[in-house]
């Protein structure tokens, strides 16, 4: 069973991401300890490890492996014995729709730190009235907000190998930058996202022609994420507040400038690449310790 169990959520708002524990009763901590060490051996046992290929759909006995995986800024220092002094959520209740994901700080059976990953969405949030808990042959309804866990873990990461598992890259680059491992988009995918409904190019042919490694690992990251289908130019524009970033809107479209640190800005934001330090409150980038230009 993992030893020193302790859980926390991965909370981003307004350019921000931290950490906050979640409070536990003791039996509940014991029971849980149980149960996300029966997920570990379902994730991690007996399982064949395969490089990261974004073209790649692993099968259900296969695991994205990435060695020498450098955790985030707002991450790399924390382990069961830090996760106590985090504010608690329970005092951030306004935080709860943004969070992002799960993770739980433990130890193996060999006393090896381990961070475990859960999925997390607005579905996974209880709202009062809205659930119904029977007790005492009476169902009654939640007073604040609660959060249902899932069943499975998402990924999986050993501090003493720093080697990181996970199965999707999407649902797992929610809560992990993975970025700088993503395949490089051609010209030809980089006109195909400047066409979207929802872009209008300043430059495409200049966009196309002078992006680098970088800028094609975004474009290819935007192609598949899904962020233009599912979001309105106004939605994207409005949660564009707080990541020092000017959004222009045209006829209902996102105006992809031809500038390169605006549209590097623009790809960094639309990818969700930004975070804010909690104390300077500095604009970083989510896969470095590196100000964001």
């Amino acid at each position: 069973m993992l030893e020193n169990f302790q859980l926390a959520v991965i909370a981003k708002r307004s350019g921000q991401i931290r950490l906050f524990q979640i409070p536990l009763h003791q039996d509940l901590q014991v029971m849980l300890a149980e149960s996300w060490g029966e997920q570990y051996q379902s994730f991690a046992g007996n399982v064949q490890e395969v490089d990261f290929d974004a073209g790649y759909n692993p099968e259900d006995h296969e695991r994205f492996a990435l060695h020498g995986y450098e955790l985030p800024v707002w991450l790399e220092n924390e382990n069961s014995q830090t996760v106590a002094m985090l504010d608690p959520i329970s005092q951030h209740e306004d935080v709860i729709e943004s969070i992002k994901g799960i993770v739980a700080f433990a130890r193996d059976d060999d006393g090896e730190e381990l961070m475990l990953f859960q999925n997390f969405s607005r579905t996974h949030v209880i709202r009062p009235g809205r659930f119904l808990f029977l007790q005492n042959n009476t169902y009654e309804t939640a007073q604040r907000p609660g959060l249902a866990l899932d069943g499975k873990l998402s990924a999986v990461y050993s501090m003493t190998t720093r080697k990181l598992l996970f199965q999707n890259f999407r649902t797992t680059n929610t809560f992990l930058p993975l970025s700088e491992f993503y395949e490089e988009a051609t010209e030809n995918e980089i006109r195909e996202v400047l066409s979207h409904d929802l872009l209008e190019p300043e430059d495409a042919d200049a966009l196309v022609t002078e992006s680098n490694q970088w800028f094609r690992k975004r474009f290819a990251m935007l192609r598949d994420s899904g962020i233009l289908d599912n979001y309105s130019a106004r939605q994207i524009k409005a949660h564009a507040n707080g990541y020092e970033i000017d959004i222009k809107v045209r006829n209902n479209k996102i105006v992809f400038p031809a500038d390169k640190p605006a549209a590097k800005r623009l790809l960094q934001f639309l990818n969700e690449e930004l975070y804010r330090g909690p104390i300077t409150e500095t604009l970083y980038e989510t896969n470095s310790k590196r100000e964001a230009d």
